[in-house]
């Protein structure tokens, strides 16, 4: 299977991976919601637990919202958005370490790893989108780490930004 073959595949099986974007972008805003109403604390687990929610329940809108099937076999790009799943658990185990001393900074270290695994999905998928996307969330957390940002609002703005590029990635995928 050919690169280009290859991302049209997981565009296909995926719906661009914007299905993905969009459930993460909800569990990002109600991980800011959780934290700004209860705690911090409440809120580092919601992104944590719900993070583990997010490929399976992408995959249920597919295919039930979408209709999609499976990638085809064999395909390569499949395995390297499984295998980036890695910066996303190492990136929340040094967000969650540091936070013991600089509580705070614990959503913009998710969010740069988040942002640097879209990255990743501009090969994954062939869409240059992803790169804006990527670069838009690591500025974000950038931008919070810099100025000091509420960790609300830095994971309110993450997921706001997720939520308004799903829209984007899925409405060329509804052709």
């Amino acid at each position: 299977m050919h690169l280009r073959e290859a991302q049209r595949d997981m565009r296909r099986a995926y719906v661009n991976g914007g299905v993905g974007v969009f459930v993460s972008g909800l569990l990002w805003v109600i991980a800011g919601a959780v934290t700004f109403y209860v705690d911090l604390f409440s809120g580092m687990a919601a992104l944590f637990f719900g993070g583990m929610l997010i490929h399976p329940l992408s995959l249920l809108l597919a295919r039930r919202v979408y209709h999609r099937g499976r990638a085809g076999a064999p395909n390569p790009l499949e395995m390297l958005a499984l295998q980036s799943t890695a910066f996303l658990i190492i990136g929340l185990a040094i967000a969650y370490l540091v936070s013991a001393t600089y509580g705070d900074w614990f959503f913009a270290i998710a969010l740069l790893t988040v942002g640097a695994r879209y990255l990743v999905f501009q090969t994954v998928y062939g869409m240059r989108f992803y790169l804006i996307l990527g670069a838009g969330l690591i500025a974000i957390a950038a931008a919070a780490l810099w100025f000091g940002m509420a960790p609300a609002f830095v994971a309110l703005a993450g997921g706001a930004a997720e939520l308004l590029c799903s829209a984007f990635i899925l409405v060329p995928a509804k052709r």
